[in-house]
């Protein structure tokens, strides 16, 4: 790896073809002499630390170069105003760097290019109508992070047949996708999430037959206004090589079709979540086994839990949090070997009979919360060894927990408030050395705190509020940095006059034993100055 500055004596080596200086250490600025050279065909400097304008030169600037990439540094000022004299350019990357301005109205001059690049600029203004000319274009990137705005310029009439990427997301820009998009037959990526374009999501984006990923997350994009279902599910079904389907956070206000199985299986990730959609969750969506990632949070999706969801043998997340789901999990969930995150809470769930829940080795994450499950656990939950987060709040769970809880050995916020457990506090809650936040508010835990709780050296957050403990609440470790709220409410507790909660209370016999050696401490004393005068005045007399 160089660590060093480029010597302007670099534009002296006339022979050379392509500089690769990439993922180095180099500094300084950009010698405008780096682009003298008109035999050289590529420069490469990614990855350093260049700060500076980009300064082209003049004079014998180089003609031949196709390859431009200085990506990740720290280069600043705007996109040279000469750039369009490097006719013969196909690769151009300045992204990830402090680049400011507009890009260049005259930007179609560059009639060879076939990707460009400018993520992560301070690039402002509207994408310029000069980009239309660009047809061999084969990458157009402009992602991430930048100021861009206005409508995607291209016409009707433009087919870019040979564009494989378009990723225009994170940006500021409005108005419905253009038509052209469909006709894009070689498009592998469409980004365009994240900014504020509108109307209705096409039908024929099956046309799109090498598609690999769709990212349309966070628009105000919609169904077709006269479709119950959601049309262009059905179309993606020609899409044989799509992997990433992103649609969160568009008013689509549509049911999930039965055609969702017909996907391809080649999805891994499909997130449609704050989508207004509605309906069931269609059983046939066990044939996308490729699934890796199956987001539906936050709709209106009502009825069961698929057992064919059990299908599902690679997914890793399941995230179907805050709909209207009712019934029971299904026992198939248990085939779901890979899962790490389960997340479901804010439904109407009921039961949670399944004991082979705890063969899910894999599982991190388990969020159960505000549902409507009732009884008790089961037990193999309890013994879960890889479970970090377990969040059961807000149902009606009953009964006492376990000593099996003591499983949970890599448990780091464990949350049961607002349920109806029963018993005593178990003392095996203290041997979870990771545990860092524990919530057992609102139940009807009884008895006192364990001693136990001393050895939870990482607990940051502590809630026993709103149950019936008693006894003395321990001083130092846990409980130092803890407040009046964690305890409001189990009125049986005492000591450490920091909670404003009653001193530990005396009883009648150490009050009797208090008062025994109260009296021997001033009796005693009285009785021995009477003896004392006493022999004072028999001494007097003898004389």
């Amino acid at each position: 790896m160089i660590s060093a500055n480029l010597p302007k004596e670099i534009g002296n080596l006339s022979q050379l073809a392509f500089l690769n200086l990439s993922n180095n250490q180099l500094t300084g600025s950009l010698p405008a002499s780096l682009f003298n050279s008109s035999s050289q065909v590529g420069v490469s400097l990614t990855t350093n630390s260049f700060y500076g304008h980009l300064l082209l030169g003049g004079g014998n600037i180089m003609l031949n170069i196709k390859i431009l990439s200085i990506s990740e540094n720290q280069i600043s000022g705007h996109i040279p105003s000469n750039i369009c004299q490097l006719t013969e350019l196909k690769f151009l990357s300045i992204s990830f760097n402090e680049i400011t301005g507009e890009i260049p109205k005259n930007i179609g001059c560059l009639s060879k290019l076939e990707e460009f690049s400018i993520g992560e600029t301070q690039i402002t203004g509207n994408i310029p109508t000069s980009l239309e000319t660009i047809f061999n274009i084969s990458s157009l990137e402009i992602i991430d992070g930048n100021n861009l705005s206005g409508r995607i310029p291209f016409t009707t009439g433009l087919h870019l047949l040979n564009l494989q990427g378009l990723n225009l997301g994170d940006n500021q820009l409005e108005g419905e996708l253009p038509v052209f998009i469909v006709n894009a037959s070689k498009l592998e990526i469409l980004g365009i999430g994240d900014n504020f374009l509108t109307g209705t999501i096409p039908n024929n984006l099956g046309n799109l037959r090498e598609l690999q990923r769709l990212h349309l997350h966070h628009n105000q994009l919609t169904n077709e206004s006269r479709e119950h279902e959601l049309q262009f599910i059905n179309s993606l079904a020609n899409c044989m090589m799509l992997h990433y389907l992103q649609v969160v956070g568009n008013p689509l206000n549509g049911v999930l079709p039965n055609s969702i199985g017909n996907l391809s299986s080649t999805i891994e990730y499909f997130h449609m979540g704050d989508a207004q959609a509605s309906g069931f969750i269609p059983t046939s969506i066990g044939n996308m086994s490729g699934l890796k990632s199956l987001v539906f949070q936050r709709n209106n999706l009502m009825g069961n839990i698929p057992p064919e969801i059990g299908n599902l043998e690679q997914l890793q997340g399941l995230v179907i949090l805050d709909n209207k789901l009712q019934g029971h999990i299904p026992g198939e969930v248990c085939y779901l070997s890979n899962l790490v995150l389960s997340s479901i809470h804010f439904n109407e769930l009921s039961r949670l009979t399944i004991e082979c829940l705890g063969n899910l080795s894999m599982l991190q994450k388990l969020y159960l919360g505000s549902n409507k499950f009732s009884s008790k656990l089961p037990l193999s939950l309890w013994k879960m060894s890889g479970l970090l987060f377990l969040n059961v709040s807000q149902n009606s769970v009953e009964g006492e927990v376990p000593l099996d809880i003591g499983g949970l050995k890599a448990i780091v916020e464990l949350h049961l408030s607002g349920n109806h457990f029963s018993g005593k506090v178990p003392s095996r809650l203290g041997e979870l050395q990771n545990l860092q936040s524990l919530d057992l508010s609102n139940n009807s835990f009884s008895g006192s705190i364990p001693l136990s709780f001393a050895n939870l050296i990482s607990l940051v957050f502590l809630d026993l509020s709103l149950n019936v403990l008693s006894g003395e609440i321990l001083g130092g470790g846990v409980f130092a940095n803890s407040t009046l709220q964690s305890f409001l409410g189990s009125r049986g507790l005492c000591g450490m006059h920091i909670f404003e909660v009653p001193s530990f209370p005396i009883t009648n016999h150490e009050k009797q034993s208090n008062s025994k050696e109260l009296v021997l401490k001033i009796v005693i004393p009285m009785d021995t100055s009477s003896f004392l005068v006493f022999l004072l005045v028999s001494i007097r007399i003898m004389k």
